[in-house]
């Protein structure tokens, strides 16, 4: 594989991507439709652990989505770094990207189901809404 074949095969996997973001910022908004619903209708017990169940099937959505993401970035980077050391030619812009992830052949395989630390704030921020937008009276009285 030579480096316009790694960036070609990398940028679809971040098509991809960015479709599952959309689909992920549409499973958030739903989520939060489904809170408010359930709080208005002043929902039983039932209703309250199947919106639990909805919201956080969504966080493990968005917990795959962004550990895709992050682990295509991290792959992309070994992938050309490994290139360079077999000693192919890579473009200035090329050595930047690895230089810029900072991740290399040196640095093994990168982890495969971990989102990177901002991500991983974002989901367990998003988790704790959802749990406490269904549980907790969160209301000034």
């Amino acid at each position: 594989m030579n480096e316009i074949e790694v960036l070609n095969y990398y940028q679809l996997a971040f098509v991809a991507n960015a479709i599952y973001c959309l689909t992920f910022a549409a499973l958030i908004f739903i989520t939060f439709r489904l809170i408010r619903f359930q709080r208005e209708n002043n929902a039983n017990t039932l209703g309250k652990v199947l919106v639990t169940i909805f919201g956080l099937c969504t966080v493990f959505f968005g917990y795959n989505v962004f550990s895709y993401l992050y682990n295509s970035q991290l792959a992309q980077s070994y992938r050309l770094s490994e290139l360079l050391s077999n000693g192919a030619e890579l473009s200035e812009v090329t050595k930047s990207y690895i230089d810029f992830t900072g991740y290399s052949v040196a640095d093994s395989w990168p982890p495969a189901f971990m989102p990177e630390p901002a991500a991983l704030v974002f989901i367990i921020t998003f988790a704790v809404m959802v749990v406490a937008g269904v549980w907790v009276n969160l209301s000034k009285d």
